[in-house]
């Protein structure tokens, strides 16, 4: 087939537009395509891993099994550009926009309040208008399993679903649940400007060459072309997203094309299915020819719906998953593992013919130069019992600590297992490869399971042959073990549901859980509207078209990008950097260190850190692995992402790293501060604990955190004539302009810095935000061209800082009914390689949450590790103290004898009792909510029943747990913030900026409420623009849930100066309109703009507390650890 030659050129249509390119390099990704056309950010990019959803586009091709259009949604981070030709791609912006008309998707999540920092949101619409497209009448239970690969980390998914299967079938017309209409469905040509961009466009050539066979020989005659190439045949390419740091293909050979290999044939006593079937093709086939194998299809296709997510399996085949375990150790595929256990088989072809192997047999098989072709899968005989497992963290979208596969032919009289076909148990995830546990196969054939000696013997067995390799990230060796012991038990009693006890059939029966269902009450007060009016967001559908941007959507004309380099080691020295490898990669402009800073090599420092200054670039000495040494400058992210990775680093003077709090304590590596002087002392603790009934000691650890914000670290950086202006995603402007002048060597006033949005914080964008922006000012200094940088996840987790760990030891003294009298606890956290954003004073003024304890003495240390310096997360300092006090409490109960609630109810807080840090608390009302709480989720009698069910179920048993809340708002500190307010007297219409950052929590709609209530004017005069450090200077950091209180008391204080100028000329005038009356103070010389410095104070150290409490039901599986959230009132 000599003709056969490589594709140079594609087309396809965009959001109902024709387009064309050429010379494209083929490791470009869909998304990166779309993520370079002006107009069309809304398609995110997150992971790169196809496990959040942020990127999801809408496909429409002809499936290559049926012949018939469908519409799939696809993780556009995966799929390669090249292998879309001739398809339909629409994205967010294409099914609606504020041009064109919202879609009805976008309408409902905004209506439902599905949408905060919005980040994920057109992932969300997009996933959700490939199902109505090809199921417009979709079930309540269909819409939630389709959603099980997109991510949301701070709307919570709630409104989410809510919003989603408002468009169900079964949804409640009372509730705003209705179908949607066909023609809502069709695609417009979108107006907007990337119409007129995106057609041919020529991006930078590679040296990869792309080939679209026809048939099997092409396959074999790319191999004879090219026979010391790497060479990469693809389905859906979905692999990538697993193994991210494999070089790249010299040649991609697209299989689609190829009738046969999307070939499906159910025989009299297989199915055949071709090579490229995708995943979810192959359910669907399983599903619908269930009658022909009734006791192993079912259980195949459902374990199938457990391998990643929706959109991975629409692309994904089943072939290249098992390329995937096949190539690379510790994968722990699902797919070899189910196939395996029911005696499956592939055909491989080569050059010289075809051939059969077990999957086990495939395994070691050597693949140069061949591909598998054909999947035969057996079907099952009448007395086949099958029966699959997956144990992993979540119950959706995550690889498994392990799988398991069992199947045996069991005679239905004697109840006896038969030896043909012999019986299967494999499992996966305990070995590098998944394996068969074949001494207890061979033990179980012509055995009873009716005779209990049978089981004792086949566990024997079962543990004396199965053994564990160490897999640091999937467990321990031994939970491992005991999760397959555990399966096989549940696949025996499966098997024999008659001949088992009521009280044991909780293992054989697997849970099913319902669709989710949730209800809000909340109270508002109409004479304050339109403050407390409940309202959407007010850029909700911005976010739900794509239309809101962040700083990593941004594109500069003439922009570079750059990538970190980090450091692969901790507790080292820099004893080299080979960066040649990386320079002559394609794009890539140079690279830049320690040495090329202009200013001061820090990112962090004081005033803003609290101690030493942290370095932005490494210099000799390592502290931790991720670590930054450098960045890559280069013409794309991508370049720079992949050139970065090729800059060789060697180390020398290596020692071992201190990385948990116990290396720590015993290297005595504790940070001087805090000191003695922050040892929380109320009363003689000691004391106390000695004069009680009882007492006891124990321990609490409470571990790390990544932020996961859905925008990962970003920012651009455009230098000017005489300054910079830089565009981060911070949530503290001030502390960031600082960074960026301190490392250039300029001054303060010569960097402005504005933020729009971000796409979610979470504490992880207070200090850490800097780094990026001082590297990505770094290099705009040198090539004086714009730059920017979007970590890719990777990096990300790797380099900032996340939750600071806990662990407390203590000692705690208590009364016959469990009144506390007193605690002596120790506290420590790990605050890796620097100390600067250290939370643990925060938890010492909160470490009572809400009990009334009168003795304390608490010792807080922070320690000092090899890891990277942790920052605050979600509740700093605040989560893990209330976490410790809750788990004392707990001991309590259980040291008594007595239900932790009884504990928890005797030493609430009641009105003027004063806390351990002085604050009296003068609006208390925990012990009243605590009491509603237990009428109105029904808690006495819910713990009745919980202890009927766990008497009943040997092995699933439930519980419940009550919690209660005092969260202390701090006003001393959190301020100053800035607002100004400009009216336009040509119309009336009103701009306001503040100090606070938009993060997803609704600020602006609620500083616009604010102002409009305090202005009497509708919302929809008001806009919020960008806050920046010209309007807003000095403004302290967004966070601890106190920055929308002090922007909100600005906007109060300002509209008081602008009602004192406009009210005398309004008194003059009669029953004028808001626009006469800004008109006439603009022609009678009235300032029409003013400015409120807020910087609230109060005597306690608490302003005031707010309270919740909390009772969660859940069950669990007494043999996996799996759990299931019953019900939650909160």
């Amino acid at each position: 087939m000599s003709t056969l030659t490589p594709t140079s050129s594609i087309s396809f249509i965009l959001n109902g537009r024709d387009v064309q390119l050429s010379g494209v390099d083929p490791n470009t990704t869909l998304n990166e395509w779309i993520r370079s056309q002006h107009g069309l950010a809304g398609t995110k990019r997150m992971c790169g891993e196809g496990g959040c959803g942020c990127c999801v586009v809408s496909a429409l091709r002809k499936d290559p099994t049926s012949g018939k259009d469908a519409t799939i949604a696809i993780n556009s981070c995966l799929c390669p550009l090249y292998s879309i030709d001739g398809w339909q791609i629409t994205t967010v912006e294409g099914i609606g926009n504020s041009r064109d008309g919202y879609h009805p998707i976008q309408e409902r999540i905004t209506q439902y309040n599905g949408s905060q920092c919005g980040y994920c949101t057109p992932g969300m619409v997009m996933n959700m208008y490939s199902l109505l497209k090809e199921s417009p009448t979709p079930t309540k239970q269909h819409i939630e399993d389709n959603f099980d690969g997109n991510i949301c980390r701070c709307t919570g998914y709630r409104p989410i679903l809510d919003a989603m299967k408002s468009f169900a079938v079964d949804a409640d017309p009372k509730k705003g649940g209705k179908c949607i209409d066909i023609e809502d469905l069709s695609v417009k040509k979108c107006s907007m400007p990337c119409a007129k961009l995106c057609a041919n466009v020529t991006h930078t050539s590679s040296s990869t060459l792309w080939f679209r066979p026809s048939k099997v020989a092409d396959i074999f005659t790319v191999f004879s072309k090219y026979p010391d190439k790497r060479i990469k045949l693809i389905a859906g390419d979905t692999g990538r997203g697993v193994f991210k740091g494999e070089a790249l293909p010299d040649v991609i050979v697209d299989l689609k094309g190829i009738a046969s290999l999307a070939a499906i044939e159910v025989g009299a006593k297989s199915l055949l299915v071709g090579a490229t079937v995708p995943i979810n093709t192959l359910i669907a086939t399983l599903e619908a020819h269930k009658d022909s194998s009734p006791t192993s299809f079912p259980h195949l296709a459902e374990h199938l719906k457990k391998v990643a997510n929706v959109a991975v399996r629409n692309i994904g085949s089943w072939a290249g998953n098992l390329m995937l375990t096949h190539d690379h150790e510790n994968f722990p595929s699902d797919i070899f593992t189910i196939l395996e256990a029911v005696h499956a088989r592939v055909t491989v072809a080569s050059a010289s013919g075809t051939s059969s192997y077990s999957l086990n047999d495939f395994l070691s098989l050597d693949l140069t130069n061949k591909v598998i072709t054909t999947l035969m899968i057996p079907l099952s005989t009448a007395n086949s019992v099958v029966r699959t497992f997956k144990v992993m963290p979540r119950h959706q979208n995550a690889h498994a600590y392990i799988n398991a596969g069992f199947n045996w032919s069991l005679n239905p009289s004697t109840h006896t297992i038969e030896g043909s076909p012999n019986p299967s148990f494999v499992f996966g995830g305990l070995q590098a490869h998944a394996v068969h546990a074949t001494k207890t196969e061979a033990y179980m054939v012509g055995k009873s399971l009716t005779d209990p000696a049978t089981l004792q013997g086949a566990v024997k067995v079962l543990q004396e042959e199965l053994v564990a390799i160490p897999m640091p990230t999937e467990g321990s060796e031994s939970f491992r073990l005991s999760l397959a012991y555990g399966l096989f038990y549940k696949f025996y009693l499966a098997s024999i549901p008659d001949h088992i006890s009521d009280r044991v059939k909780s293992a054989a029966v697997p849970f099913t859980r319902p669709v989710s269902q949730s209800y809000q009450s909340y109270d508002s007060v109409k004479s304050e509207y339109p403050v407390t009016e409940p309202m959407t967001k007010l850029t909700a559908k911005l976010q739900a078209s794509g239309e809101a941007q962040y700083v990593a959507d941004m594109i500069e004309p003439d922009g570079l990008a750059a990538a970190f380099v980090i450091s692969t080691v901790g507790n080292a020295t820099i004893e080299s950097i080979n960066t040649s490898e990386a320079l002559q990669m394609p794009g890539v402009v140079q690279f830049l260190s320690a040495k090329d800073i202009p200013g001061t090599n820090a990112y962090h420092a004081p005033p803003f850190a609290r101690f030493e200054p942290h370095l932005l670039f490494a210099v000799d000495k390592i502290s931790n692995a991720g670590e930054a040494i450098g960045i890559i400058v280069a013409d794309t992210q991508e370049n720079a992402d992949r050139a970065a990775k090729k800059v060789n680093v060697q180390y020398s003077s290596q020692s071992k790293p201190i990385l948990t709090i116990a290396d720590a304590i015993k290297a005595n590596s504790i940070y001087d501060y805090p000191g003695e002087g922050n040892v929380v002392v109320v009363g003689d603790a000691n004391a106390a604990i000695s004069s009680s009934a009882h007492s006891i000691t124990g321990e609490v650890s409470c571990g790390t955190q990544y932020h996961f914000h859905m925008e990962t670290q970003s920012c651009v950086c455009i230098p000017e004539d005489d300054s910079y202006t830089v565009y981060s995603s911070t949530q503290w402007i001030e502390a960031c302009q600082h960074a960026v002048a301190t490392v250039l060597g300029i001054a303060d006033n010569r960097v402005y810095v504005a933020v729009k949005r971000i796409g979610g914080g979470f504490g992880g964008k207070i200090t850490q935000a800097n780094q990026i922006a001082t590297a990505c000012a770094v290099a705009a200094y040198h090539t004086r061209r714009p730059v920017k940088i979007h970590l890719d996840i990777d990096t990300n987790m790797k380099m900032v800082g996340k939750r600071f760990p806990y662990y407390a030891t203590y000692k705690a003294g208590f009364t016959d009914d469990g009144v506390i009298n007193g605690i002596m606890m120790d506290v420590y956290t790990n605050s890796g390689c620097h100390n600067n954003d250290l939370a643990i004073d925060i938890a010492m003024s909160c470490v009572d949450n809400a009990y009334h304890i009168p003795n304390w003495h608490v010792t807080p240390k922070a320690v000092k590790t090899n890891n990277c310096a942790n920052a605050a997360c979600r509740s700093p300092g605040t989560l893990p103290a209330i976490f410790i006090m809750e788990t004392v409490a707990q001991h309590v109960g259980e040291a008594l004898g007595i239900p932790p609630e009884t504990v928890k109810q005797k030493n609430l807080y009641q009105q003027g009792q004063i806390t351990p840090n002085g604050t009296t608390l003068k609006y208390c009302n925990i012990r009243e909510m605590w009491s509603k709480l237990y009428q109105s989720a029904d808690v006495s009698n819910r713990t009745d029943q919980i202890t009927t069910f766990n008497q009943q179920n040997r092995w699933r048993k439930r519980g419940l747990s009550v919690v209660p809340l005092k969260w202390g708002v701090v006003w001393n500190g959190s301020g100053p913030h800035t607002v100004m307010i400009s009216i336009y007297a040509t119309d009336g219409t009103v701009a306001i900026t503040h100090g606070g950052i938009e993060i997803g929590q609704g600020i602006n709609t609620k500083t616009a409420q604010v102002a409009a209530r305090e202005l009497g004017i509708p919302i929809d005069l008001i806009c919020i623009l960008p806050t920046n450090s010209m309007t807003s200077p000095n403004s302290n950091a967004t966070g601890g849930s106190i920055t929308c209180e002090y922007n909100c008391q600005g906007i109060i204080d300002a509209c008081k100066i602008l009602n004192n100028r406009i009210d005398p000329v309004k008194q003059k005038m009669t029953n004028p309109t808001w626009k006469e009356v800004v008109a006439r103070c603009q022609s009678t010389g009235v300032d029409l703009s003013a400015k409120a410095f807020v910087n609230m104070k109060s005597d306690d150290h608490f302003a005031y507390s707010s309270y919740g409490v909390n009772c969660t039901e859940v069950e669990v599986d007494v043999l996996t650890g799996e759990v299931e959230i019953l019900r939650s009132d909160i």
